[in-house]
């Protein structure tokens, strides 16, 4: 049975987001396209949820992403407008109405971001495959650790950027360019 994610609401709130794609450990699906439109996905939403990524890593078989969900929900109308932004104005939600109080607690919700994020990264994925896919792509929930800020974050940081470097595709983070450290690097 499925148990209610630990989200504490008493202060801004540090996350290890990270899941796995369905099938065995040696099934690696995603190549450097693939990763490269996750990462335009990540930063889509990004823009339009109030979390604040601040790292993360695509590999063949899954991802890590470090991110902060803030205290306070936006406003009304800062809601309404992002959800315009996102929608390229083809769809709006007026301040004020009960859907967009919903969205504004939606925005700073880890559990929306991530369930969007996997969705319109699955979406794509079975979508674009050149025999078309269905069903899921990864192996259920996403998988969260809460961090106390600090070392924790910092050393969960280090274990998110140097995935490349265990999984020796790399010699250095900075040369693997889908992760937050070597996009940073690059540019």
């Amino acid at each position: 049975m499925r148990q209610a994610r630990l989200k504490p609401d008493y202060q801004d709130t540090w996350h290890h987001c990270y899941n796995r794609t369905v099938g065995t450990r040696s099934d690696r699906p995603f190549g450097d396209s693939e990763k490269e439109v996750f990462v335009r996905i990540l930063k889509r939403l990004a823009a339009f949820y109030t979390v604040r990524i601040v790292s993360y890593t695509f590999m063949s078989n899954h991802f890590h992403i470090i991110l902060q969900a803030p205290l306070e929900a936006p406003s009304d109308e800062d809601a309404a407008a992002r959800y315009a932004a996102f929608h390229r104005g083809k769809r709006e939600i007026r301040p004020g109405t009960v859907i967009c109080r919903e969205w504004t607690g939606r925005l700073r919700d880890v559990s929306w971001f991530m369930r969007h994020f996997q969705h319109l990264c699955t979406a794509w994925y079975n979508r674009t495959r050149p025999e078309r896919r269905r069903g899921p792509l990864w192996a259920g929930r996403f998988k969260n650790t809460v961090l106390e800020s600090g070392l924790a974050v910092w050393a969960c940081w280090a274990y998110v950027e140097r995935n490349p470097v265990r999984a020796h595709l790399v010699t250095d983070p900075a040369d693997y360019r889908f992760c937050s450290y070597g996009e940073w690097a690059q540019t």
